[in-house]
């Protein structure tokens, strides 16, 4: 087997479609900006043949498959500069079976491989709780979804593969020594490293050896067998201080002297914990989910289900990965808890349209927050987007609004029983002057079409305007003694269905 095959073999995801990136920039902090798109058709070998030599744009693939299964996953750590043999020691010390490449920008790409398809929602469990474990717990999962809509035009999001350029290239693995691995060395790590599916559940299963959290949130277990240092010492005890007076409620006040002594390095002085116990003395307080050190520890999915984590009634609908496809209008795709929902732009703007989508898509209805927070949260979604590879991503002219309103006038003018002489037009019929080769009819007619075929979108202004755009023009002929008022538009400006839509090829049925 080739090393592109065996490559390929390796980095398996969805098939129909693969992402490019060409770096344009690097940031201050080290940061390759660029251009990202996704190319909707079927990848090959050959394209992974180009990206290991080096040819073009390098390669991104999907991880989750048309099945909604995976057999890798990553966690991309965005830390620049990061100390990447500090970060193999510290997964092997904890046994886990990463792999890791140097991203294009210098941060971490850490895999994890499987050697059987396993549901997305596996895959991306187990990275979470490894990523928690690791101090990572707010990096980017893929796969990003545990669900694909391909009927709707959502195909998720790809990453940038490693090895571009293999031979002079800088997305290469580490070996165990914090060397750079050749292509040959990062077969040899998958193949040590490369887990069954019940391993992989096992990872997801495993709980860190820690019995003063028991039942406790996995941020706080992590922290506390390694103890809790300087800088983190207040906020740890009291995170440690909320999760003993929900498991402790009679002698959670002695229990947080024993907690403090034990998983505090150095312990705080009485005072200051007799402060921390007077604070939580005040109220049912929350966790401290994103303050340090817990944040960076965070695995929200995994807390919600531990009997003393954080809960279902503090905790809320966990929204990520918008994505944007410049149709027009443009079609929004943002996954809530876990699943991707399809919005237009009024339901980010307004919170009741995007709850009623929920309701109609996921059977579930969200609580109405703040409007203030509600925006923050959406700029903040937006701001993800921009800054991530294949997120916006342009579909092609047939996709759009524009699209199918030519593609009607195609079938109006071509496809339905055409008059054979002037008179016919009376009869709802477009007719062409094989003289001027111009086709005729009239306006109210191929509106009645627009209707019939569920084509509400165009007002009569905007008919015209779109008409006038490809040389159309408003004339008078006669028939039968009258003036008739009539479009007339060359044959050849009518935009012709010649192009297959690469942006939602997999449709049975248009969604816009």
């Amino acid at each position: 087997m080739s090393d592109a095959k065996r490559f390929a073999a390796i980095f398996d995801g969805l098939k129909q479609a693969y992402g490019t990136f060409e770096v344009d920039s690097t940031k201050s902090n080290g940061k390759n900006t660029g251009k990202a798109r996704v190319v909707r058709e079927p990848r090959t070998t050959g394209h992974f043949e180009q990206h290991l030599a080096g040819d073009g744009a390098g390669i991104g693939i999907i991880p989750i498959n048309e099945n909604d299964s995976c057999k890798w996953g990553c966690i991309d750590i965005d830390e620049y500069p990061l100390d990447h043999g500090k970060l193999v020691e510290k997964i092997r010390r904890g046994n886990m079976p990463l792999v890791i490449c140097r991203s294009k920008s210098g941060g971490a790409h850490c895999f994890i491989f499987c050697k059987e398809w396993v549901t997305a929602k596996t895959m991306q469990s187990t990275l979470q709780h490894l990523a928690s474990g690791l101090g990572y717990g707010g990096s980017e999962i893929f796969p990003k979804q545990i669900k694909l809509f391909l009927d709707r035009g959502d195909i998720g999001n790809f990453l940038n593969m490693p090895y571009f350029n293999a031979e002079d290239g800088l997305r290469y693995a580490f070996n165990d020594d914090g060397t750079a691995a050749t292509l040959q060395e990062f077969f040899d790590l998958y193949e040590a490293h490369v887990q069954t599916p019940e391993q992989l559940e096992a990872l997801t299963q495993a709980k860190i050896e820690n019995t003063a959290i028991v039942d406790g949130p996995p941020c706080l277990q992590t922290l506390c067998a390694q103890k809790i240092s300087e800088g983190g010492r207040n906020n740890g005890l009291f995170s440690i201080g909320v999760y003993l007076r929900k498991a402790y409620p009679d002698t959670w006040q002695d229990e947080i002297l024993h907690h403090n002594m034990a998983y505090i390095d150095p312990p705080l002085p009485l005072n200051e914990v007799n402060l921390v116990v007077k604070q939580l003395e005040k109220k049912d307080y929350a966790y401290r989910c994103s303050d340090a050190p817990i944040q960076p520890y965070c695995n929200r999915e995994l807390c919600q289900t531990r009997k003393f984590g954080i809960g279902a009634a503090v905790s809320d609908m966990a929204v990520a990965n918008l994505r944007k496809y410049n149709s027009i209008p443009p079609v929004w795709f943002l996954d809530v808890n876990g699943v991707p929902l399809e919005l237009d732009t009024d339901a980010l703007q307004n919170q009741t349209v995007f709850q009623k989508a929920c309701i109609e898509q996921l059977n579930f209805m969200p609580q109405t927050m703040p409007r203030r927070g509600w925006e923050a949260r959406i700029n903040q979604l937006m701001k993800e987007m921009a800054e991530t590879d294949g997120s916006i991503m342009e579909v092609s002219e047939d996709a759009s609004i524009n699209g199918q309103f030519y593609e009607y006038l195609d079938e109006f003018c071509t496809s339905t029983q055409k008059a054979e002489d002037r008179e016919e037009i009376l009869l709802r019929r477009p007719w062409v002057d094989e003289e001027t080769n111009a086709v005729h009819f009239r306006l109210k007619d191929f509106e009645g079409f627009l209707r019939k075929n569920r084509f509400s979108e165009f007002k009569t202004h905007k008919v015209a305007q779109r008409l006038r755009d490809i040389n159309g023009e408003a004339v008078q002929i006669k028939i039968k003694g009258k003036a008739i008022r009539v479009w007339k538009i060359p044959v050849q400006d009518i935009p012709h269905d010649q192009l297959e839509s690469k942006a939602f090829e997999t449709r049975t049925t248009d969604p816009f």
